[in-house]
């Protein structure tokens, strides 16, 4: 008995354990499930830590690697899926980039941060009526946040909705006032859509609402000229100058409008005061001045007033160089050599490496026959400009004269070799290396450059005139050198160097009378003859006889200079020797 009733607790006791255990088993499989879940949101807050850390080192590769473990350990992470939109946009993963942040506004759609990343995915893949809808969607629960009306405005303009731009432009300006950038972008608007007049009704409004501001004066003057308001366009010039007297501007758009309503004197007196203006930078004047040279004035008149454009220029900058070249064109122009020299030279000592100056100052010097100065100048100019032929050439004149012929044939040397598609320029080298040569004593080499100068040009009258008296004073080919110096006559008719060649051929040809023709043609285009034309009269005059005549321009020649070794022996023996 006391058996079976123990038998019987110990069963209850068996049978209420294991009565309990499916309860006790359910109870530790919620808690299994809610520690992994626990789990899981620890994993995703540490790989989102992670991630950020990353980000913000600058390590994005591995930024978006702790992103997508946390998006695995959560797969509603909303906010990794922002930050992963953002990275795969950078690494050029557009397409994921917009299916993150979709994801994240389905997951989220009260956060406006999404919405707004995900506007400027739509506007960089050319979704512009997405881009536009998501700010149209932000408006309407935040309506005077103009940051989203100007975002909805580039939207619609790239959509090219320019009414409802117009609309949205006008509700920001209600808010804040009106305001530059706005009006601008109205204003750009009204153009493009072909509406002028809505277009100058915004700057008009601008300009009222700030009136001392002069540029929008000037934008509003710029607009009237574009659509043929030019009373108010003048108006509003004048109104500038008003306003702000000492502002160089107005007097460059001044000049402007005059030029263009063809008021030239007005023109040119505001360009003087434009560039009479010291606060005007150098570069804005360089710009305007050849508009005004491009006008068909009397030459007089435009040199006169490129001069006084050159003074004021060299007052106002004397560190700039430009306005003493002017000056110096000017006089080259004027045969005001000197002082085109000197304004030469004065630019140059501000600015060496404007090649024209240079070739400006050569000329001069030519014209001055300032032979030691050219060759100086041209030897300058070489260094500065070894590819240019030209300073070769002035360089060869200048020690010509100096009878240094070894340099003058250097230099005509090398620069003939600089000479390309200039059968002008090149003949000249020719025609100086014959002349060189004929002085060194080298006549054949002299004879082949004559030869290669006219087979350029047939008709250039000095080495027509060269090369034949050459022959004649040699005695050679004289009915070559008479048919070359009959040519250079009839190009150059009254130029007495041509007709005294032409005269002495006859005389080595034994035709004196028609070299005393020809002679005396010579005399009478010659004011000032030089000793060689009267010597050469003298000698003809002899060889017809008239040796008192002979005698007496003869001692006429000795007088003049350039006469012949043999002049004093022909005076004191009235006799002519060769």
């Amino acid at each position: 008995m006391i058996i079976t009733q123990k038998f019987r607790l110990l069963l209850f006791v068996f049978i209420a354990i294991f009565a309990s255990i499916p309860e006790l088993v359910a109870q530790d499989s919620i808690a299994v499930d809610s520690m992994a879940n626990m789990g899981a949101k620890r994993r995703n807050a540490v790989y989102f830590a992670d991630g950020l850390k990353q980000r913000l080192a600058g390590n994005n590769d591995r930024a978006i690697k702790y992103f997508e473990q946390a998006l695995t350990a959560d797969s509603t992470d909303h906010a990794s899926m922002y930050e992963l939109s953002e990275l795969y946009a950078r690494d050029g993963r557009i397409s994921l980039a917009e299916q993150m942040i979709r994801k994240a506004v389905k997951l989220n759609p009260a956060n406006k941060w999404y919405k707004i990343r995900l506007a400027q995915v739509y506007k960089f893949n050319g979704n512009f009526e997405g881009y536009a809808s998501i700010y149209r969607e932000l408006l309407k629960k935040d309506p005077t946040n103009t940051d989203y009306f100007g975002e909805l405005s580039s939207a619609l303009l790239l959509l090219e909705k320019y009414d409802e731009a117009i609309t949205v432009f006008e509700e920001i300006e209600r808010q804040i006032g009106v305001n530059e950038v706005l009006s601008l972008q109205k204003q750009q608007i009204y153009l493009s859509i072909g509406k002028p007049k809505k277009a100058i009704e915004e700057i008009e409004k601008l300009a009222a609402a700030f009136p001392y501001e002069v540029r929008y004066q000037a934008m509003l003057a710029e607009l009237y000229v574009k659509n043929g308001d030019k009373k108010k366009a003048l108006e509003t010039y004048k109104n500038i100058k008003t306003l702000d007297p000492g502002n160089p501007y107005i007097h460059v758009s001044l000049y402007e409008y005059y030029m263009q309503e063809k008021e030239l004197s007005n023109a040119f007196q505001e360009l003087l005061l434009a560039l009479a203006n010291e606060t005007l930078d150098i570069q804005t004047k360089l710009q305007i001045i050849p508009y005004w040279g491009s006008q068909k004035l009397p030459p007089d008149t435009l040199l006169n007033q490129a001069r006084q454009i050159g003074d004021v220029l060299t007052r106002v900058h004397p560190d700039n160089g430009f306005g003493y070249l002017m000056l110096a064109d000017v006089y080259q122009d004027q045969k005001k050599f000197e002082l085109a020299v000197k304004n030469y030279r004065a630019g140059l000592a501000i600015d060496s490496s404007i090649y024209r100056a240079w070739e400006g100052v050569l000329f001069a010097q030519m014209s001055l026959k300032n032979f030691d100065e050219i060759a100086r100048d041209a030897e300058r100019a070489i260094n500065l400009f070894p590819e240019q032929p030209l300073p070769y050439l002035f360089g060869a004149f200048g020690y010509f004269d100096q009878k240094n012929y070894e340099s003058a044939l250097k230099l005509l040397q090398t620069g003939q070799k600089l000479v390309f598609g200039n059968d002008a320029l090149l003949g000249e080298f020719y025609n100086y290396l014959a002349e060189v040569h004929h002085e060194l004593g080298n006549e054949q080499e002299s004879f082949k450059f004559y030869d290669k100068t006219l087979a350029l040009n047939s008709d250039n009258s000095t080495a027509l005139n060269n090369y034949a008296y050459h022959l004649a004073v040699k005695g050679q080919q004289l009915e070559k050198a008479l048919e070359m110096a009959a040519k250079a006559v009839n190009l150059d008719p009254e130029n007495a160097s041509n007709l005294d060649t032409y005269a002495w051929v006859y005389f080595k040809m034994q035709a004196y009378e028609d070299a005393a023709y020809w002679i005396k043609k010579a005399l009478k285009y010659d004011k000032n003859p030089s000793g060689t034309i009267l010597e050469h009269y003298g000698d003809i005059l002899y060889k017809l006889d008239n040796t008192k005549k002979a005698l007496e321009f003869w001692r006429k020649a000795k007088e003049a200079g350039e006469a012949s070794d043999l002049i004093d022996k022909k005076i004191e023996e009235g006799k002519y020797y060769e």
